[in-house]
């Protein structure tokens, strides 16, 4: 330990950061659920083409849709949680995935469909991360950070 920062520092500067993390989570939360919807729209598209070309149909996009939908609610409140309860949300929210395997879909045409989805997103943050303050590459970072752990927690398990 370095004899200039005191126990008591390293400490603040734990909290500093902890704060700087939080605040980034709670922005991208601001910024994405009031955009959520015309991003899961702008996949429907692509989820119509996608079960097209895997002969599933219109029937399963609209359940790709539905359960998208029911899944969004928890997957933001994950974004914005802490670690701990981040992990917690997000194995919570492995249902829905779940959910979408037994409507048929396999891994393999659910991931460029999530991919889109934070493509979609971190669109969105790059426009809006001055509006709440921050520099959007801080943003976007935080947002990957996210994407990594839904893809471990909820994608690839299982």
């Amino acid at each position: 330990m370095c004899a200039a920062v005191s126990d008591a520092g390293l400490g603040e500067a734990r909290d500093v950061a902890y704060d700087r993390t939080y605040a980034r989570r709670q922005a991208l939360g601001r910024i994405l659920r009031p955009r959520a919807d015309a991003i899961q729209d702008s996949t429907l598209g692509h989820a119509y083409r996608a079960t097209n070309f895997l002969g599933m149909g219109a029937v399963a996009a609209k359940r790709w849709a539905a359960i998208s939908s029911r899944a969004m609610p928890a997957c933001l409140d994950a974004l914005e949680a802490g670690d701990a309860e981040r992990i917690v949300l997000l194995d919570q929210a492995g249902v829905f995935i779940n959910q979408l395997r037994a409507a048929g879909f396999q891994r393999f045409a659910m991931k460029p469909l999530t991919s889109l989805g934070f493509r979609l997103a971190q669109r969105e943050v790059k426009a809006h991360a001055g509006v709440e303050g921050f520099d959007p590459e801080e943003l976007e970072d935080e947002l990957r950070v996210f994407q990594r752990a839904f893809e471990a927690r909820i994608m690839y398990r299982g």
